[in-house]
């Protein structure tokens, strides 16, 4: 029995043994590794081991684990990794690596910088079209490269020009600005009474005596409307930078005419005078309508948003008529209506025309004017149904009671004969089970 036991033990044995990996034993025939390199006396390791200075002969043994990878190194170069040949017993595998010099560390470029300045200063300037101050101002701009300056002064022609910037280093730039020739002038008017309404190019610009600026040069009509006066017009001329002075002498109506004053609350209204348009009434003064023919004539006032004001006015010779209108707002008509919606219980859905509004009590607004459709829903309650009637600009209520849903039939016992059956299936097994062990 004990030799049977060790037989069993020595077979055990043996088997382990057999399944010890060759792999892990080093030994057995030799291969070799000869390693060059492009320059030579670089450092050579096979798999973390130095094996010396290119050119270099590295033994392996071919029964032994591969070789994985060798790395080149040289001062100066760039270390380089190459997967290891195999080689078979006795024959030589051959790796020639080329190093890569490492350049020179290239020199960082530095900016650059404009130092600009103008006549006159408080210029504004932009550098490749960038906002970077007003003169005399410093910016830092990127070396190497050109730049296109820009300096603006209001009154000077625009200055531009192109610079190169150069590393660490500050060009200075200078602008000298050009005054822009002058393209506009002035109108001085006064007149006679003063007061007097002043149209330049068929635009009211205000009373006599006045001065109006930035008139382009060349010619520009002038009016001048007073009530109880005849109308003056006339051409003139403006000059560059200059003053043109206009002083008038404004003549009676004469008998056969006479004038509508017109202001309207709110201003802005249009005129007018037996269906011809007049012009616009003025913020807290009078528009004067003038060389109105003796007799009876309507006027009428329009505004956006507003109802039209319309009166009649009896001009006799030399007279002045006045008409201020108090203009009333336009009504406008309601097209809709709301309803007021509420239950018991409150909380309910509500849905309008199938569309949810909300949880009662709500108001529903907005609504078209007509017959809609309400349902409200709740949990444990009857959806409650109807229609209601809108009227324009009302609140229709509309009051819902809920009712309780039923409550569900008590569930019907079932299953009760099929346990019947297996507990009389079970019981009949047991007495069969005793009867055989008497």
């Amino acid at each position: 029995m004990l030799m049977k036991h060790l037989i069993v033990l020595a077979a055990i044995a043996t088997l382990l043994f057999a399944a010890a990996p060759a792999s892990a034993q080093l030994g057995g025939d030799v291969g070799i590794i000869s390693v060059t390199s492009d320059p030579t006396g670089a450092d050579v390791n096979l798999d973390g081991q130095y094996q010396g200075t290119t050119p270099v002969e590295i033994k392996v043994y071919v029964t032994g684990t591969p070789p994985g990878s060798i790395i080149v190194s040289k001062a100066g170069y760039k270390t380089k990794t190459v997967s290891a040949p195999h080689p078979a017993a006795g024959a030589t595998e051959y790796v020639h690596v080329s190093l890569e010099p490492i350049g020179p560390t290239p020199t960082p470029v530095q900016d650059g910088y404009f130092s600009i300045d103008s006549s006159p200063s408080g210029a504004t300037v932009r550098v490749d079209g960038h906002y970077v101050g007003a003169t005399p101002v410093t910016t830092q701009v990127t070396a190497g490269t050109t730049h296109r300056v820009q300096v603006e002064y209001s009154g000077y022609d625009a200055w531009s020009a192109v610079y190169t910037a150069y590393s660490g280093q500050t060009t200075n730039i200078y602008a000298s600005l050009t005054p822009t020739p002058q393209t506009t002038g002035y109108l001085k008017v006064t007149s006679s009474p003063s007061g007097a309404d002043v149209y330049v190019d068929g635009s009211h610009r205000g009373y006599t005596p006045m001065t109006i600026g930035n008139l382009i040069v060349g010619a520009h009509t002038l009016e001048l409307r007073l009530s109880g006066y005849q109308k003056y017009s006339e051409t003139f001329q403006i000059y560059s930078g200059q003053t043109t002075n206009k002083n008038v002498g404004l003549s009676p109506s004469s008998p056969s005419t006479g004038s509508i004053a017109v202001q309207s609350f709110p201003s802005g209204a249009s005129i007018y005078l037996d269906g011809n348009f007049q012009g616009n009434t003025f913020t807290n003064d009078y528009f004067d309508i003038i060389g109105v023919s003796t007799g009876t004539h309507s006027i009428m006032l329009r505004k956006p948003g507003y109802q039209d004001y319309t009166t009649t006015v009896s001009v006799t010779g030399g007279s002045i008529k006045y008409v201020t209108a108090t203009m009333s707002q336009q009504t406008t008509p309601q097209t809709t209506g709301k309803a007021n919606v509420i239950s018991g219980p409150s909380g309910a859905e509500v849905y309008v025309d199938n569309l949810f509004r909300g949880y009662s009590p709500v108001l529903v607004p907005d609504l078209s004017l007509g017959t809609h459709s309400i349902t409200l829903k709740m949990s444990g309650y009857s959806d409650w149904m109807s229609t209601f009637e809108v009227t324009a600009g009302e609140t229709t209520p509309v009051s819902a009671t809920l009712t309780p849903q039923p409550a569900p039939p008590a569930p019907t016992p079932s299953g009760g004969l099929p346990v019947a059956v297996i507990g009389a299936v079970g019981l009949l097994g047991v007495l069969l089970f005793v009867a055989k062990r008497r």
